[in-house]
């Protein structure tokens, strides 16, 4: 983890995803989130996703969890993530 990033954990949706965080990155007035998951989730199909947030925007850790778990949920609502887990669902022979 780089310096200056606080980390912690959420679970969403059974996934275990760790989550960093840095106010002001590079002194841009933004929040850098970093998301890492060993599954593949809605909002990135490799399981790491960076995003960069207005700092004016949260305040706190419990405001990126809510942000995070809102784009998570918003993410999900989508055609290819439903597609995306009735397929994984499924027994594939080729």
């Amino acid at each position: 983890m780089a310096e200056g990033y606080e980390r912690f954990t959420i679970i969403w949706a059974d996934r275990r995803i760790s989550v960093s965080y840095r106010a002001n990155w590079l002194r841009t007035s933004y929040w850098h989130i970093e998301l890492r998951c060993d599954e593949r989730l809605p909002v990135t199909q490799t399981g790491y996703r960076s995003i960069f947030v207005p700092e004016a925007d949260l305040v706190n850790e419990a405001a990126i969890t809510d942000f995070v778990i809102a784009a998570l949920d918003q993410a999900a609502l989508s055609k290819a993530w439903h597609d995306y887990l009735q397929a994984s669902r499924q027994l594939d022979l080729f």
